[in-house]
């Protein structure tokens, strides 16, 4: 438990608490920690990459560092907490659109896994009540076209490539205004769908090399779920047991395409003859033509890619429904 008169450092992301009523409920959190004993120094974003840097180079002498926005900022912070190696641990308050590390964290429920009927109390009760994990991560490398060296981010969720690419890509500010945080992504996903052109991937992994010619998607799962809770990618995944769930997935055709992107919202797509389901601690993807790379709801870049798991790299402040 943090006791008593100690130190928050909460990083915000000002787009998504931009809102009059955004911006009184986190007036609200800070005011909650602040009445159990926790004081907030508050550091707000003005560019991507910026909560990174936040998190990387301030986050020393904190007791736990506060990303307050969606799954983009408390991926960023994640990132520049492990970056920085000096283990403070993260906590969430959900002011996105998905909130899926927030879900993971028991702070928003997830129907039929956890419930959190006010997300904003029970993020304050997982910091001042905390039940700390240590999680791994996903350790995301690429370098992009042109580039001399590599780049390197954690994931706390998920990797992938292909079309949960394009489908983050047509999940447009301007979707998720028209469609709300409830059904932005399936507007995305019929957007998507249309769009997308399966690319040919070269796929490494401890298992062998494999080439997939009309290739739907390759995630690397780290949790059970993505995409605001709709999106089953590792049934049965720990995030804490060492290895990552790798799923390969081929379609020919769109309408097939949409059937096996489907069978992931379920789940179902484990047991699929054109999906190769398996488990291991790394994968290795090229894709020809280049693919979007996306973690934690965020686009990275494209480029040859490596996910790799990191473990027990990162500690989350979690509440009594946390899925871990």
């Amino acid at each position: 438990m943090i006791p008593a008169s100690r130190r928050a450092l909460l990083i915000r992301n000002p787009a998504s608490a931009s809102s009059r009523e955004q911006a009184q409920r986190l007036e609200r959190f800070v005011a909650g920690l602040a009445a159990g004993g926790v004081a907030c120094e508050i550091r707000v974003t003005r560019y991507p990459g910026h909560a990174l840097e936040w998190a990387r180079t301030e986050s020393a002498g904190f007791d736990c560092v506060i990303a307050a926005g969606g799954d983009g900022t408390v991926h960023e912070v994640a990132s520049g907490l492990i970056a920085s190696g000096c283990r403070v641990p993260l906590a969430v308050a959900p002011f996105g659109r998905g909130n899926d590390i927030a879900q993971v964290a028991g702070v928003v429920g997830v129907a039929g896994i956890g419930d959190a009927s006010d997300p904003d109390q029970a993020a304050i009760r997982a910091i001042l009540q905390p039940r700390p994990v240590t999680l791994d991560t996903i350790r995301v490398t690429w370098r992009g076209e042109g580039e001399s060296s590599d780049r390197v981010r954690h994931a706390v969720l998920f990797g992938g490539v292909g079309f949960v690419g394009e489908l983050l890509r047509q999940t447009t500010p301007g979707v998720v205004r028209l469609f709300g945080p409830r059904w932005c992504y399936s507007a995305g996903f019929f957007r998507a769908l249309f769009s997308f052109r399966p690319p040919v991937l070269r796929v490494r992994s401890a298992s062998g090399e494999q080439v997939l010619n009309h290739a739907v998607a390759v995630v690397a799962g780290n949790a059970p779920f993505a995409g605001g809770g709709l999106m089953r990618i590792g049934p049965g995944a720990s995030m804490t047991d060492g290895v990552l769930e790798l799923t390969l997935i081929e379609a020919v055709g769109r309408w097939e395409l949409a059937l096996q992107f489907l069978r992931l919202l379920k789940g179902t797509h484990v047991h699929h003859r054109q999906v190769r389901f398996v488990r291991g601690a790394w994968l290795e993807v090229s894709a020809e033509p280049p693919q979007w790379i996306a973690v934690d709801g965020e686009l990275l870049g494209t480029g040859p890619v490596r996910f790799e798991v990191a473990p027990h790299s990162l500690t989350l402040l979690t509440g009594p429904g946390a899925v871990v």
